[in-house]
């Protein structure tokens, strides 16, 4: 992880699993903002019931839910970086879902 991501992150214990796609987010969707993956952690957790959407996580939970409203929620907050939900949902399914890709 860079030191930009390292920045945003720091003081906070969001999951591996949670802060990995919120880097890819960024980093497919040109999102810059040293608050982005901290909000896109959070909106994933909030909808996920992962977390409180406050950057208070369950660390031991595993990631489940309406990864098409993440989507539609993330679409809607960066509608300038992201043209399609779809795109983000499929992201949230190969890298958050139990028979996803990444671990």
């Amino acid at each position: 992880m860079n030191k930009f991501y390292k920045e945003a992150f720091k003081g906070y214990e969001v999951p591996e699993k949670l802060m990995n796609v919120s880097v890819e987010i960024c980093n497919q969707f040109n999102i810059r903002g040293i608050c982005d993956p901290m909000y896109i952690s959070n909106v994933i957790a909030f909808n996920t019931g992962t977390g409180d959407g406050q950057s208070n996580f369950n660390n031991n939970a595993i990631i489940e839910g309406n990864f098409k409203l993440v989507s539609e929620k993330l679409a809607f907050s960066y509608g300038r970086n992201i043209t399609s939900a779809n795109d983000v949902e499929k992201l949230l399914l190969r890298n958050l879902s139990v028979g996803g890709n990444k671990q």
